[in-house]
């Protein structure tokens, strides 16, 4: 533990991505991107952090009145769309996330495929992600 202490006081912590004096995009406590490895267990819990951070922005976002009374696959399908395109990306699907709020999951299944996101940029999760919205 005193040794933790002791690098963590020198190196100084950044939650961002910097370069250090030799000239490396580092970030954490000194961490060079190029040495990192990140094993499966890391990467989860990282994961599971992003996933609470985007529920908790949806919370206290205008979504929040009807966002946790849509079915859980459908939340599931719009944070997994968030998580890959952004919150401002997501919002930019305003015929699906309208049918979405009305009901009409055909529709909003319909209306994301017709997107360059499933066109060009993820066809295969868009079609996915869609089916799952058609199936409710």
């Amino acid at each position: 533990d005193n040794l933790k202490e002791m690098i963590a006081k020198h190196e100084g912590y950044k939650p961002r991505v910097y370069k250090c004096t030799n000239g490396y995009d580092t970030i954490g406590y000194g961490f060079a991107i190029k040495d990192l490895y990140m094993d499966e267990e890391i990467a989860n819990l990282i994961l599971d952090k992003k996933i609470r951070g985007l529920l908790a922005r949806i919370e206290g976002d205008e979504w929040d009145w009807w966002f946790f009374d849509k079915p859980l696959p459908v939340q599931d399908v719009l944070v997994n769309m968030i998580f890959q395109i952004g919150f401002s990306g997501v919002k930019k699907f305003k015929k699906t996330i309208q049918y979405i709020k009305d009901d009409n999951f055909l529709l909003a299944s319909e209306e994301m495929l017709d997107s360059k996101w499933a066109k060009s940029d993820s066809p295969n999760r868009a079609k996915e992600l869609s089916d799952i919205i058609k199936s409710q």
